[in-house]
């Protein structure tokens, strides 16, 4: 069967770069990258430098490649997007001719006369277990909800936001304490494998199409009170969604027997500990869990507030 032609979507972040990375690895045809911008319009690579080491801005050997740059390398047209609703955006995928579209980390709704043009239409790859957090921050809400192994699903798009059929998942084993900067990566990887795998389906015909299942959740974009933990939880939760979720710059609150202390950083947990209050010594609390001890550093902002 001819190779399946793939229009990909997404933003210059590391998400968007894993999953492009992977499908180009994997040998699939990309017939042109198309960025999240206000503006519709080509991005050419820069001419050739020249070759003078001291001619070299110094900046430039410290900028991380993107997909942007991945893109360049292979050869692929890029585009600027637009107002998704303009009839050039439509009449410039008419010209790229994908047979297929891939979605991965976009941040605006793709109205339907986009989602119809590509013959087989639009996947998405989503770092959840749909149905199950829908919406723009799931691995934040994954942290929050203490859930691993997490999971990558890859779905049609439809009208609804992550509510089209699946076409595979798989899951993703967190170990303790990782970054949320390399559980994004790990769900990129295998989000990008599947969709690889997917596409493969998709040109010999054996594809699944599923219905989501009934129920699941949608959450918005936390908000400064989703930072707050609860005693409730395990330490070991806690530490956990403290380390994924460092890189918001946003501190922690919980109240413990009716003082509420502000956290900036998680440092440990200790699952077989207990503690009858909290202890302070040196900028680091212990903190009483219903399952284990917290150990974190206290904000240099607030400390403890009565």
């Amino acid at each position: 069967m001819p190779p399946t032609r793939v229009l990909f979507l997404g933003m210059q972040g590391q998400f968007t770069r894993i999953v492009l990375e992977r499908l180009l690895t994997a040998g699939l045809e990309v017939c042109g990258l198309l960025l999240s911008g206000p503006v519709l319009r080509p991005l050419l690579p820069p001419p050739p430098c020249d070759t003078d080491p001291l001619s070299l801005p110094l900046l430039d050997t410290f900028i991380e490649p993107n997909a942007l740059h991945l893109a360049w390398d292979a050869g692929i047209p890029v585009h600027e997007s637009g107002p998704l609703r303009a009839s050039a955006l439509a009449e410039l995928l008419r010209t790229l001719a994908p047979d297929v579209a891939c979605v991965a980390c976009f941040d605006r709704i793709i109205p339907a006369r986009l989602l119809a043009l590509p013959r087989h239409g639009f996947l998405n790859v989503h770092p959840s277990l749909l149905p199950h957090f829908r919406g723009p921050e799931p691995l934040f809400w994954q942290f929050r909800a203490g859930v691993n192994p997490v999971g990558v699903t890859v779905h049609w798009m439809d009208a609804g936001l992550d509510t089209g059929d699946i076409a595979g998942q798989r899951t993703v084993v967190l170990p303790d304490g990782i970054s949320g900067g390399e559980a994004d990566a790990r769900c990129a990887a295998a989000g990008g494998d599947l969709l690889a795998q997917v596409l493969g389906q998709l040109a010999d015909g054996s594809v699944e199409r599923r219905p989501q299942p009934a129920g699941g959740s949608y959450q918005t974009s936390p908000t400064l009170d989703d930072f707050r933990l609860d005693s409730g939880w395990t330490a070991r939760r806690a530490f956990n969604f403290m380390r994924g979720t460092a890189e918001w710059g946003i501190d922690y609150s919980v109240t413990v027997d009716g003082a509420e202390w502000r956290l900036s950083t998680a440092l440990g947990w200790e699952p077989s500990a207990s503690l009858a209050s909290v202890e302070v010594s040196g900028g680091v609390a212990r903190i009483s869990f219903a399952g284990g001890v917290l150990v974190a550093y206290l904000s240099g902002r607030e400390g403890a507030l009565i």
